[in-house]
């Protein structure tokens, strides 16, 4: 009936909000938010970035973009080959390091070989991240709810990835700089 469907929806509201809200979960939830805003935005404004402040092509900018893929898949290929599970959160945190430091490191030069270092430490930390942060949430998982916890991991996704490219749009309109992007993308990534 429409009452016992009512009642079973605000249950499942309560527990999704209490598993949300407990310690642990919090801040990994909180730090996944951080970390897809700090680079959702990326691939979409990178172009007019390369474009306007680096002085290149659109296919060249589309190349840099590339590498910075294949320098991603990399790391994510080299963290996925760690087995050591108390490695993870160490990995872990070079990831969150490289990938931030990368990305306020950028706008410090309009030169694409000065910058390329910074890109290649953002990529990097980038493919560590995407592989071990899932890993690191899944040690905290009870027994018998990892259904839960992966539906909040991925609607905390979902919803930065929304919030990531207005953001990111309204602060570069606001400073009249595509710098912001990358101050921005390194800046909640190290948040």
């Amino acid at each position: 009936t429409h009452v016992e469907e009512e009642s079973r929806d605000r249950r499942a509201f309560r527990y999704y909000l209490a598993v949300a809200t407990s310690p642990g979960v919090r801040a990994l939830l909180l730090a996944e938010w951080f970390w897809v805003v700090g680079y959702a935005a990326l691939p979409a404004v990178f172009i007019l970035y390369a474009e306007n402040v680096l002085g290149l092509s659109v296919a060249r900018a589309a190349l840099v973009l590339a590498a910075f893929g294949l320098v991603t898949a990399a790391a994510m290929f080299a963290a996925g080959r760690v087995k050591r599970p108390e490695l993870l959160r160490p990995l872990l945190l070079a990831g969150i390091a490289l990938m931030g430091g990368g990305l306020l490191a950028v706008p410090l030069t309009t030169n694409l070989v000065a910058t390329a270092p910074a890109l290649i430490a953002a990529a990097a930390g980038f493919g560590i991240v995407s592989t071990v942060g899932f890993p690191v949430l899944a040690s905290m998982i009870p027994e018998g709810e990892a259904g839960a916890y992966t539906a909040l991991f991925f609607s905390v996704r979902a919803i930065a990835s929304a919030v990531a490219l207005p953001l990111a749009g309204g602060l570069i309109a606001l400073t009249e700089s595509y710098r912001t992007l990358f101050v921005l993308g390194g800046t909640v990534t190290l948040f």
